[in-house]
């Protein structure tokens, strides 16, 4: 679909200036839509993946399949009116929270816009601004943007961890992602390291999201805190609304017992957890982002020590391994990854 701006030119006659005008074109943009729980991002990219334009709207998970669609539509219109000059769409990438389909055309199952199952969406938007669309699971497009463009550059085989609300995963394998069978592969949060542990919210016991996931550490923080024990985070929380990441960091480096309890059951569980991915696949990278690793070395340097620790063969210690924070922040991440999905 065409998108036409006029730009005025200057012709100067003598003492007079002359107005004429011409259309201003420029090469096919590519659309990323990022949706998230609350928002939707959507970036307008020339062809090599430079970020021109952004809109972001509020996300309604309860609205209809239809209203869904129309606020997909009304978001690129707004981010293509920010863009620099006329062009036209070739692609649109969406980035979604779910399991799409085989073709990636729509949605086969999302936790939270139960909604729009089944629902065509990439059909519509294909038939809307007539240009390529291609949908992926959120996780898969974020391990794109860090494989292609972020921290993952120069590694043939790469994984990107989200370490935030959940625990999940894209996979890079010899430079192509793998999704599964089912397309559901990198659901890493639900591996089991603690059988008949803590609770989990997919319904079983001892999963590492149980224990490391946004959604689960504050809760057992806060039965501790109801059951008297004492804490720095007590007041935290109050300070900070709730308890999450910043309180759990801001406790431990005030040298709180409780939160390094905390801090020291997640990073070994995490490290644990990415040592056994390791030994399965071979893989040298791990990018790890998400809300939680915003607390830096204090979560990814244990995590090493972890790994450091359960490598112990005499080949394992001359294998270098990597665990890097992502390159790309939580608000880029998902629409340069809606972009490169469209290769």
């Amino acid at each position: 679909m065409q998108f036409k701006r006029i730009f005025p030119t200057f012709v100067f006659w003598g003492d007079s200036v002359q107005y004429t005008y011409e259309v201003n074109f420029v090469r096919d943009y590519i659309i990323g839509i990022d949706i998230g729980g609350t928002k939707i991002a959507t970036g307008v990219f020339d062809p090599d993946f430079a970020l021109l334009a952004q809109h972001t709207q509020p996300f309604n998970q309860n609205a209809s399949a239809e209203g869904i669609f129309s606020c997909l539509c009304n978001g690129v219109l707004a981010a293509l009116a920010d863009a620099p000059a006329e062009g036209s769409i070739a692609k649109i990438g969406v980035s979604i929270p779910g399991i799409v389909n085989a073709a990636g055309t729509g949605v086969f199952f999302t936790p939270n816009t139960p909604s729009i199952w089944g629902f065509a969406l990439g059909d519509r938007l294909r038939q809307r601004f007539n240009a390529k669309v291609q949908l992926e699971n959120d996780a898969n497009a974020a391990a794109l943007a860090e494989y292609t463009l972020g921290a993952g550059r120069g590694f043939l085989s790469m994984i990107y961890s989200t370490i935030s609300t959940g625990i999940g995963a894209g996979i890079i394998l010899d430079g192509r992602l793998y999704r599964g069978s089912n397309r559901a592969a990198g659901e890493i949060g639900h591996m089991i390291l603690v059988p008949g542990g803590e609770p989990c919210g997919c319904g079983n016991n001892g999963c590492v999201e149980a224990y490391a996931g946004g959604a689960n550490f504050p809760k057992q923080i806060q039965a501790r805190i109801d059951a008297g024990e004492p804490t720095l985070m007590r007041e935290l929380a109050k300070q900070h609304g709730r308890i999450d990441g910043h309180v759990l960091a801001e406790a431990y480096h005030a040298g709180d017992s409780l939160a390094a309890e905390f801090l020291e059951r997640i990073t070994r569980l995490l490290g644990t957890l990415y040592y056994n991915i390791y030994r399965i696949l071979d893989i040298q990278c791990f990018v790890l982002g998400g809300g939680l690793t915003n607390l830096g070395e204090t979560l990814l340097q244990p995590i090493r020590d972890t790994i450091t620790d359960l490598r112990r063969s005499a080949e394992e210690k001359d294998i270098p391994l990597y665990i890097k924070k992502a390159h790309f922040s939580s608000w880029e991440i998902g629409l340069y990854g809606a972009a490169l999905i469209t290769q």
